[in-house]
């Protein structure tokens, strides 16, 4: 990488900006490569990253188009557009950037063209419309709400007329089958492989000897994880009834559309190629939010040191996990 032609100070400084602590500047002056920052509530990381576009930006690293931005709300996606935005067009006018180059085609690209910033499920989403027809999925498949998905499970689960050994009602039964759906294609799982999962376990719990001060049988709490395990696999059929029926209906809900993105760029590598040639600045916001199958998604698009001249640049603080994955 030739040497910057200016620094992240003196670009706050010509845009107006409140210069960047140390900490700031060497996030935004690092050089291209995968970074993670660390930073608690209120140290400025919104700030920090629509800094870190426009430093790329004014010293010819990447172009406008070739920044991507992610994160989880579509306020926070507005809020880094409109930051970016803001100091673009501050940096077009600017004394500086004429004074960095004065045939003046750098600022046309800046007002020619913007980054992409969006929510994380949006950008699967994408994904999926230019690249679904590789699983295959319909890229017109409709992405359904939560009270729609509920309601289409709760047909499922009423219309069921095979076996199904519970005593709960339809509407708790619904809320298991989503809860069980959910987990599969967070964790990229797919039901037959459930099938089989417990049998290890089963066969450890009734057969290893007892630990010490342990009675002969086992104990409760692991008779409780077999019982908890055999009521998934009651589940399972109406888990495939429900993937069935999305998939017939050309519909598809949150869960499944992140998963079946992480499966198309981890299967797939000319989609994380073709990714990694539109965009040479990804911006990860709150990644400590991120689950599994969001976390295949991101690797296999932008990781693996598939490509050392990406600049990757996830944020986030473990104290602040929603989640907790």
């Amino acid at each position: 990488m030739s040497a910057p032609r200016v620094s992240a100070k003196r670009l706050a400084e010509a845009l107006g900006q409140l210069p960047p602590t140390a900490e700031q500047a060497a996030v935004i002056e690092a050089p291209p490569g995968p970074m993670l920052v660390v930073a608690g509530a209120g140290a400025g990381k919104t700030e920090t990253m629509a800094a870190r576009v426009v430093w790329l930006v004014a010293n010819g690293l990447v172009e406008p188009e070739q920044v991507l931005g992610l994160t989880f709300t579509r306020k926070a996606a507005q809020q880094l557009t409109a930051r970016i935005r803001a100091r673009l067009a501050k940096l077009a006018g600017s004394a500086l950037l004429r004074d960095l180059d004065p045939s003046g085609g750098l600022r046309a690209r800046i007002l020619g063209s913007e980054p992409e910033v969006s929510t994380y499920h949006a950008y699967a989403g994408r994904l999926l419309t230019e690249h679904g027809l590789l699983l295959p999925i319909e890229p017109s498949a409709t992405l359904l709400s939560e009270t729609e998905l509920w309601q289409v499970a709760h047909r499922v689960v009423s219309s069921w007329d095979g076996e199904l050994d519970t005593d709960r009602n339809p509407t708790s039964v619904t809320e298991a089958v989503l809860a069980l759906s959910g987990q599969l294609a967070e964790h990229l799982v797919e039901p037959d492989l459930l099938r089989d999962a417990h049998l290890e376990l089963e066969q450890l719990v009734h057969t290893l000897p007892p630990g010490p001060g342990q009675r002969g049988a086992p104990s409760k709490t692991l008779l409780g994880y077999l019982e908890t395990q055999h009521a998934r696999l009651q589940l399972l059929p109406l888990v495939e009834r429900l993937s069935e029926t999305l998939r017939r209906e050309g519909a598809l809900d949150f869960g499944s559309q992140m998963s079946l993105a992480a499966r198309v760029a981890r299967d797939h590598r000319e989609v994380g190629a073709g990714e990694r040639e539109r965009f040479r600045a990804v911006l990860l916001d709150e990644y400590q939010d991120t689950g599994h199958a969001q976390r295949v998604l991101l690797a296999a698009l932008f990781g693996g040191g598939a490509d050392p001249g990406l600049a990757v640049t996830a944020v986030g603080d473990p104290m602040q996990s929603i989640y907790g994955w």
